[in-house]
């Protein structure tokens, strides 16, 4: 990729590969910054970008699956049962 191609303030991309399933897919690869290492996570559907430093994905990693089903019930605006 050439340097013109790529995000602001990234040096250098590695090799994509998604991940999907029925509702959604994302795009994903590692890439390096002025700033370190980060994953970059793409969503092709809403064009949404992120980039997730090793403490972001630590906080992540750390999350018990209820709080990730709360959080996705909460962004997703649907009803959460932390029974079911």
């Amino acid at each position: 990729m050439k340097n013109s191609e790529m995000p602001d303030g990234v040096v250098e991309v590695a090799e994509k590969f998604s991940i999907a399933n029925e509702f959604t897919g994302a795009w994903v690869r590692k890439v390096w910054t002025r700033n370190g290492e980060r994953l970059e996570v793409s969503i092709p559907k809403t064009g949404n970008v992120v980039y997730l430093d090793a403490m972001q994905l630590e906080i992540i990693a750390r999350q018990s699956p209820a709080s990730l089903a709360r959080f996705n019930a909460q962004v997703l605006q649907s009803e959460f049962d932390p029974e079911s």
